[in-house]
């Protein structure tokens, strides 16, 4: 069951969905945990470009870390957003089925 959400909190899950980088980044992190630095080697971006990314996507409650000494850990926050989605479709009446997050595993 979604939460309820107001306007103010769309407008800030939009924007943050509204950016390339951070649907880039996003796409990585559906993929499961990842560091700062695997996002910066994926991205080709500069760290501070992709933290600022990453902290407009936290403020937004998309994405969570966890931190671990020196490095931090960035996730989906997969609730957060399926709870978002689903919430804006039912505010329009557009029927949502479960989506489901599937992690496309790397084989080595």
């Amino acid at each position: 069951m979604a939460r309820k959400m107001d306007e103010k909190t769309y407008s800030k899950y939009f924007k943050a969905f509204g950016d390339p980088t951070r649907l880039r980044i996003l796409a990585l992190l559906v993929g499961g945990e990842r560091t700062v630095n695997d996002i910066v080697k994926q991205v080709g971006l500069s760290q501070p470009t992709v933290s600022r990314h990453l902290s407009i996507l936290r403020e937004a409650d998309i994405v969570v870390d966890r931190r671990d000494g020196q490095q931090v850990f960035y996730s989906l926050n997969k609730i957060s957003v399926e709870s978002c989605c689903s919430g804006f479709c039912d505010c329009l009446s557009i029927p949502v089925k479960p989506v489901k997050f599937v992690a496309k595993a790397k084989r080595k």
